[in-house]
């Protein structure tokens, strides 16, 4: 385990990485905040995302040992809502 800021900070770009290269369709990026709790994901303009991790809390959870549930999992999660409250197509007849 560790509680090292830098290292949380490898994962997560690691993961900000492999999400540009899974989902060509968007943009990721990140930023360490004290302004959010925990995580948040802020979408702007032409599929623009920045997943907001508090820098204290990201370094917990990487020590714990959860940073896939906690973070990784925070983009797939993310695209799922989208598709959930997607506009339902109109039925061909």
């Amino acid at each position: 385990m560790t509680n090292s800021l830098e290292s949380a900070e490898q994962m997560v770009l690691e993961l900000i990485d492999t999400a540009n290269r899974t989902h060509t369709e968007a943009t990721w990026s990140y930023e360490l905040t004290s302004d959010v709790d925990n995580i948040e994901v802020v979408s702007g303009q032409g599929n623009l995302h920045t997943l907001r991790v508090h820098p204290c809390w990201l370094r917990y959870v990487v020590g714990q040992g959860e940073f896939r549930s906690c973070v990784a999992d925070e983009i797939e999660a993310w695209y799922l809502l989208e598709d959930l409250i997607a506009p339902v197509p109109a039925a061909v007849a």
